[in-house]
């Protein structure tokens, strides 16, 4: 005699497991906006000044963050909270969270704001501190305070600490590091007045041209920053204002869709990257469906192949707004 059937769904759970998912994407997305700005910020001083200024002037257009960066972003802030919950319960008074750091240059002029995550009284001092989450395999590339300069992200850090010390007329921050799962590295920074000196410099060439109502030159696209800049479609567009190529090729088009599509599957992604590169060499600028191509001659010196020249270039996919 056979038992009672045995559903093989359970419809409660489903509903659960799925208004649990709904509820958590709808609070993450509520945290999600851009916000105006007067002034640049100091977290954001990465290697290019005009990116800067759109913080400034196109911050209604900045690419906005997925739910899964937004999560992330929740996640920083409550490592932030662990890791001065840790140190006071360390014995070490922890002072001045998120207190404003005003950097003003000449004629008392306002060029950027921030807010530094506190301060460690330490034998008499108030010692900068500045908290870092980072995803493990970049936390553990992370050796030394040199290690900062690696990476464009990672040297926007070193920026912001510093002009923290200045603002604050400190020789030395401290950097605390986490890979949020335990793991904990301290770095010392050390106020490098040439490197304020740039910036603030920098700083005062991206005010005088956002008073001017005009933007600071563009830098030669670099993948790894303008490939991962939020402002990317606002530059792009204006590139696209000056004569550039409109190339009809459906299969090109095709391929750059598949290109896109393959990034995560290397090896296929490999082979057609390289016959999108093929198809497009000696097409200086140009525009393909929905994405923008840069491209330059390249040269490879004899160093241990045989030297070569050839083609690079750099795609772009525009955002749809």
């Amino acid at each position: 005699m056979s038992g009672p059937a045995v559903s093989l769904t359970i419809p409660g759970v489903e509903t659960l497991k799925a208004e649990i998912e709904k509820r958590r994407e709808q609070a993450l997305s509520l945290k999600i906006g851009s916000y105006p700005r007067k002034n640049p910020i100091l977290s954001d001083l990465g290697d290019c000044d005009r990116q800067i200024a759109y913080g400034v002037t196109e911050w209604q257009s900045k690419k906005l963050p997925t739910v899964d960066l937004q999560a992330r972003f929740d996640v920083g802030n409550l490592m932030e909270r662990e890791m001065i919950r840790e140190l006071m319960e360390l014995g070490f008074d922890f002072i001045g969270g998120q207190e404003s750091v005003v950097i003003k240059g000449r004629g008392a002029v306002l060029l950027a704001t921030g807010k530094i995550d506190g301060f460690i009284k330490w034998q008499g001092e108030k010692i900068p501190v500045e908290f870092k989450s980072m995803h493990p395999n970049i936390y553990n590339q992370v050796e030394s305070i040199e290690d900062f300069q690696k990476k464009p992200w990672l040297r926007k850090y070193t920026r912001q600490l510093m002009l923290y010390c200045f603002g604050h007329n400190k020789e030395y921050g401290l950097f605390g590091l986490t890979d949020c799962l335990g793991g904990r590295k301290w770095f010392i920074l050390y106020l490098d007045f040439a490197e304020c000196e740039l910036m603030l410099r920098r700083l005062e060439t991206v005010q005088s041209h956002l008073s001017a109502g005009t933007l600071p030159d563009r830098i030669p696209y670099r993948e790894e920053i303008c490939g991962k800049c939020d402002f990317a479609t606002m530059c792009l567009k204006d590139i696209m204002r000056t004569e550039a190529e409109i190339l009809t090729d459906d299969a090109l088009i095709a391929d750059l869709e598949k290109r896109e599509k393959l990034k995560v599957s290397a090896s296929e992604y490999k082979k057609i990257d390289e016959s999108v590169k093929k198809t497009l060499k000696g097409i200086a600028k140009g525009v393909a469906g929905d994405f923008m191509i840069v491209g330059k001659p390249t040269h490879k010196d004899s160093y241990t192949v045989e030297a070569s020249d050839g083609w690079g270039c750099s795609i772009q996919k525009l955002d749809s707004r």
